[in-house]
């Protein structure tokens, strides 16, 4: 997707390690100074990320980037590199927002990470890389007469009434506390979006609604196979029989 130029953030999704999110009212303030509310916060224990090789593997940073993604919101990191402790991590989780059209607004001035150029040399080079990948990627697949996932997805958001985007897209989660019967129409949208939609792993989907607080129908945390029998009807006819 093309990402969008010189456009002020008035919403926000907070991300840090649980030492950032403690000073959640701090941070709103200065967030308010630049016109910007924090509609959703998501920590990780304090370096969980730099235990990783693979960002994926923090719960906390793919649920706040399905929430963004989902609701078209900047992700503010107000300490992006001490909390995520590796470079490669912040440039990988900038990237990801990019291709979404997206940013990662970094600092407490809320400054967007910028999609041109790099903190270094090596930065910029890797970037460059990247989208050189992608921008080949593209062709391919325009050459080929197949349009990709992103483009798909935003055609058929563009292609709804605004009512429906309104109501209806993207999906969201339900509030977590409330009773299975209540929450599975609208968990299972989700799950679908994800999962269909989106591309997202079923182990991956698993990851963002336990980090959401969400659980299976039988009180558990989420894993692959819950979300292969949610999808598969399983459920369903369990609780039918």
């Amino acid at each position: 997707m093309i990402r969008r130029k010189n456009v002020t953030a008035t919403a926000v999704v907070l991300l840090g390690d649980d030492e950032t999110i403690r000073r959640c009212e701090q941070l709103a303030a200065r967030a308010a100074l630049r016109s910007a509310t924090v509609t959703a916060m998501f920590a990780f224990a304090h370096g969980e990320p730099a235990s990783h090789d693979d960002l994926a593997q923090v719960d906390a940073v793919v649920a706040a980037l399905a929430r963004a993604i989902s609701v078209r919101l900047p992700i503010w990191m107000p300490s992006s590199l001490t909390d995520l402790g590796r470079e490669q991590h912040y440039r990988r989780l900038s990237l990801v927002l990019q291709r979404h059209g997206l940013d990662l607004l970094v600092g407490e001035d809320l400054w967007p990470v910028p999609d041109t150029g790099g903190m270094n040399e090596i930065d910029h080079a890797l970037r460059y890389e990247v989208r050189a990948v992608d921008a080949l990627d593209r062709a391919a697949l325009a050459a080929a007469g197949v349009e990709s996932l992103e483009r798909v997805v935003e055609q058929a958001a563009n292609a709804l009434p605004v009512s429906s985007h309104q109501n209806d897209w993207p999906p969201t989660l339900p509030k977590a506390g409330l009773q299975w019967a209540e929450r599975r129409q609208a968990v299972f949208g989700y799950v679908r979006w994800l999962v269909d939609g989106c591309g997202v792993t079923r182990a991956a989907a698993a990851r963002v609604l336990n980090a959401s607080g969400q659980r299976t129908p039988d009180g558990r945390a989420w894993q692959s196979t819950n979300v292969s029998a949610l999808l598969d009807g399983r459920y369903d006819r369990e609780a039918a029989a």
